[in-house]
């Protein structure tokens, strides 16, 4: 399976013009209600937050407005439990499809919604819905036999039945979330790459992944080693959610900023949880929490934000009230930008393109605007002639080929030489850097 011939690639083209914002927590929001056991379909179900979209799906739908009227761009769908192994708590294994395919379609109905031109009068705001897929509960990496009980292949499967259920209802992305073991994150995104091959659907997928306050994972795992190995592994978008606050994310965060040939996700809880009366509570504030976020943006290149556990619709109306006059540090078309000359290039870097040079400087890219692309595109004799796909995000520019991606990724021309790194190994990729002008 390739990454560029995407079923649906809307998520990716809205990251090129501006910072995403997601939803906050479904979690907290549902509490807030003080809903019974009736709500939840009987004692059976009674606490089961997922299947409210099967037995109560007003209540879902009240939070995902309540996220939407602030002005979110991404909803979550309620679905972080509901794949086969968390949900044989309710006796609700076999049905798997059904609640994912509701969840996704409930807040897809709700997103095409307040997508809708006719209700926002100002400006058109798409909405997108991610499907949310959180962990099993499994940690198949550790010698615990409780729970590493369980095979490799059957990880897949499960979150390729999940990952079916909520293509089918619609979603324009697959979030894998909370992420605390590399092993179950690499099944997760194997068992989603089935599920594009099985309903013939490819959408982007974002992968994150949560540390502790030692900047590690549940098992040890670094952000460098989560880094290394999902970047490889066909996502689109990598980063942090749940676990801390922002305050503990922030070296992590730099990293993947500084690092990561991808766009970065940072959905933190509002603090890490303080045990009161037996019950959790989020101190962080809307107005430090939005704060933060703001900081990862503008200083660490963040391409979505979001709030994971204890944030409210204040958190996130906050967060995009700040970002609302915003600009990407690159909007603008390829351009401008100069590519040392051949014997600075790396022996793996692409030769320059006649077609893509301007006459007074054969090694400027002077790609102007969409028609001088489809001109490139069109010619046989370019070297890139099948370019999909041009992003202009954080420090790396990518220009996407039919099978061969490559990449430029600028720096000043003192910076010290660094190493090139493959982004997909995967396809075939090729590196070379790019100098600003």
């Amino acid at each position: 399976m390739t990454q560029l011939n995407y079923t649906n690639r809307r998520y990716l083209d809205a990251l090129e013009k501006k910072v995403l914002v997601f939803d906050g927590a479904m979690g907290t929001s549902l509490q807030l209600q003080n809903l019974t056991a009736e709500h939840f379909g009987g004692e059976q179900y009674n606490g089961c937050n997922d299947y409210l979209v099967i037995s109560y799906p007003e209540a879902v739908e009240k939070v995902h407005r309540s996220f939407l009227e602030v002005g979110v761009d991404v909803l979550e769908t309620d679905t972080f439990r509901s794949n086969r192994l968390t949900m044989q708590e309710y006796k609700l294994q076999d049905r798997i499809l059904e609640i994912n395919m509701a969840a996704a379609k409930l807040a897809r109905r709700l997103a095409d919604e307040y997508s809708n031109v006719e209700r926002l009068t100002l400006n058109v705001q798409p909405r997108f819905v991610a499907g949310s897929m959180g962990p099993t509960g499994k940690l198949p990496s550790t010698n615990d036999p409780e729970l590493s009980n369980i095979a490799y292949d059957e990880l897949i499967d499960i979150f390729r039945e999940q990952a079916v259920g909520l293509i089918q209802g619609g979603v324009d992305l697959l979030l894998i979330e909370t992420s605390q073991d590399i092993l179950e994150v690499k099944a997760a995104i194997t068992g989603i790459h089935k599920a594009f091959a099985e309903t013939n659907a490819w959408l982007p997928i974002q992968a994150q992944v949560t540390l502790d306050t030692t900047g590690r994972m549940l098992l040890g795992t670094d952000i460098n080693a989560s880094l290394t190995i999902l970047e490889g592994m066909g996502i689109d978008v990598i980063g942090l959610n749940c676990s801390t606050g922002p305050e503990h994310m922030r070296e992590p965060i730099r990293f993947l900023g500084e690092n990561s040939t991808l766009p970065v996700s940072c959905i933190p809880n509002a603090g890490l949880p303080l045990n009161v009366d037996g019950q959790a509570v989020y101190p962080l504030e809307p107005e430090p929490f939005a704060n933060d976020m703001y900081e990862f943006v503008t200083k660490h290149n963040i391409s979505v934000v979001g709030g994971c556990c204890g944030t409210t619709p204040a958190h996130l109306k906050l967060l995009v009230d700040k970002l609302s006059n915003y600009q990407l540090p690159i909007n603008s078309p390829i351009t401008n930008y100069q590519l040392p000359t051949p014997s600075h290039l790396s022996r793996n870097s692409p030769p320059p393109c006649p077609q893509l040079t301007c006459g007074r400087n054969p090694h400027q890219l002077c790609w102007v605007n969409d028609a001088t692309r489809k001109a490139h595109a069109n010619s046989s004799g370019c070297c890139l002639k099948r370019i999909t796909t041009v992003s202009c995000r954080s420090r790396v520019i990518r220009l996407r080929a039919a099978r061969t991606l490559w990449i430029f990724r600028w720096r000043s021309p003192n910076a010290p030489t660094k190493a090139s790194r493959c982004a997909r190994s995967s396809r075939n990729c090729k590196w070379a850097w790019m100098f600003r002008s």
